[in-house]
């Protein structure tokens, strides 16, 4: 089988940092900063540590190189939009990454942000009034790796960043939906991307089309607000402070097959896939869109509703499969913990792993239509009930997927189900050894260490796996399992 190409890349996803009183390294009273750590601190030393984040494949022969890493803030650098909050949200970004991240050095270019309500001066009437700290702080941030802003345009940090990685195609949309953010208005708090924004968003998306790898690309969009209401998104007394044209906005981002959305505002961190179909129309083409709700990684204004918030931010790790129309999208979401039984002093705090989500985006179903067939009855059943016996009742099964290790195309896990009785009392199974050609390390699993005997394999083509299983009483059999190249079965091989 012809081997085809992958585009895969790593976010490191930050939302809602609120310099200012209200976040979570100022002391809550007037009162000295000493003893207690930087939120760049916090964060940079928990990427120094290994949390799952970095993908290897300790099975094959090959060193793989590690995906290109970028880093996305979805809005609300500060609390009021003040001067100084703004520097300190300079000296954040800087910090951050003054020193490598999970191994690896991220330039200026590739750190993407967009505003949110609390970066504009709500207060002030001309949009220039209300983006000029903002404008300050994003002209000081990128200096020459970007054009200079203007307060008076803020439709123009709107923008598309096409790049390629050592051959890793993904685009950026930075979407810029707080334009309208002022006091005493009905965009207080509220998104509003306006249809000017979505037509100039399309002009661009359209020139960059024009290019023959345009779907190559892993595609990400990012704003400050919610773009689909959930009931985790409603305050009380706040209204519904969605972004307004939303649907335009989403068709637009479907159009262009984008993967994934990030967003910020509600300090609720949460994530699904966004793929509504009208009853009436046949099935789209389109890949689903995953929308990942970024919590608060630096306020202290939590969701009161919940009892484990926590302040979070997440790691996202994206593998494109261009040929085969399928996504793997992994979320691993660290929280800061402050407090538990006690309330926990600065130097207690620590970081852990909340929650990995793991998502498979396609607009297809793998499995094949049910064809035509006949029935007869069942005459002799022995040679299916014998495999039964010689197996002991323990059947390999696996899932394909596909693979989060760089120049990988598919990932089969593989495990063994157990189709006898708990009650049924014979020899366990001890140790399984799986095999897949000379290609593959052989990998041993045991029952103590691992009962389901569970294992992965990363791959370019279809392959034969061997189970040798091996019971306690020394009893040894060997079953096949095969592993597919997956595809729409609905319009044949990919």
């Amino acid at each position: 089988m012809a081997v085809t190409y992958t585009n895969q890349i790593q976010i490191l996803h930050l939302s809602d940092l609120h310099f200012g009183e209200h976040h979570i390294c100022n002391p809550v009273e007037s009162a000295s900063r000493k003893g207690i750590p930087t939120l760049a601190e916090l964060i940079g030393d928990d990427l120094q540590t290994d949390f799952g984040a970095t993908v290897y494949d300790v099975t094959d022969y090959v060193d793989h190189p590690k995906p290109p890493l970028i880093v996305a803030v979805s809005g609300d650098f500060t609390q009021k939009a003040k001067s100084d909050e703004f520097k300190e949200a300079e000296s954040f970004l800087n910090a951050l990454i003054s020193k490598p991240i999970m191994h690896r050095t991220v330039h200026k270019k590739n750190v993407y942000i967009i505003p949110g309500n609390h970066d504009v001066s709500y207060e002030s009437h001309s949009p220039d009034e209300r983006f000029q700290s903002y404008t300050n702080f994003y002209n000081r941030f990128y200096g020459n790796q970007r054009p200079t802003a203007a307060a008076h345009e803020p439709m123009d940090f709107t923008q598309v960043h096409a790049d390629d990685i050592d051959g890793n195609k993904f685009l950026i949309a930075e979407i810029n939906c707080s334009i309208y953010v002022e006091k005493g208005t009905e965009d207080s708090s509220r998104g509003q991307v306006d249809m000017d924004s979505i037509k100039r968003l399309r002009q661009k998306l359209n020139e960059l089309s024009q290019n023959t790898d345009y779907e190559d690309y892993i595609k990400v969009a990012m704003m400050h607000h919610h773009v689909v209401l959930l009931p985790a998104f409603i305050e009380s007394g706040r209204g519904v402070d969605s972004i307004v044209n939303a649907g335009y906005l989403l068709e637009l981002l479907s159009e262009n097959n984008f993967h994934l959305i990030l967003h910020g505002h509600k300090h609720y961190p949460q994530i699904f896939n966004y793929e509504p179909l009208p009853l009436w129309s046949e099935s789209s083409t389109k890949i689903p869109q995953l929308v990942i709700s970024g919590g608060s990684c630096g306020s202290r204004e939590l969701p009161d509703t919940v009892d484990t918030a926590c302040n979070t931010y997440s790691v996202i790790t994206i593998k494109w499969h261009p040929a085969a129309n399928q996504a793997r999208v992994q979320v691993i979401t660290r929280g800061l913990i402050r407090k538990g039984k006690k309330l926990l002093a600065p130097d207690e705090w620590k970081w852990r792993t909340v929650n990995i989500s793991d998502k498979i985006l396609s607009p297809y179903q793998t499995v094949p239509p049910v064809g035509e067939f006949r029935l007869e009855e069942i005459g002799d059943d022995k040679g299916r009930l014998e495999k039964y016996e010689m197996q002991r009742g323990m059947m390999p099964v696996v899932e394909v997927m596909p693979s989060l290790i760089p120049n990988q195309a598919y990932e089969v896990r593989a495990w063994i189900v157990s189709h006898r009785p708990e009650s049924q009392k014979t020899p366990k199974l001890s140790i399984v050894e799986w095999t897949a050609g000379r290609k593959f390390r052989k990998i041993i699993c045991e029952r103590k260490t691992n009962p389901d005997f569970c294992m992965a394999y990363q791959y370019w083509g279809p392959m034969l796996m061997e189970a040798k299983m091996i019971f306690e009483d020394g009893y040894t059999i060997s079953s096949f399992v095969y592993a597919r190249m997956p595809r729409n079965e609905t319009k044949g091989p990919i």
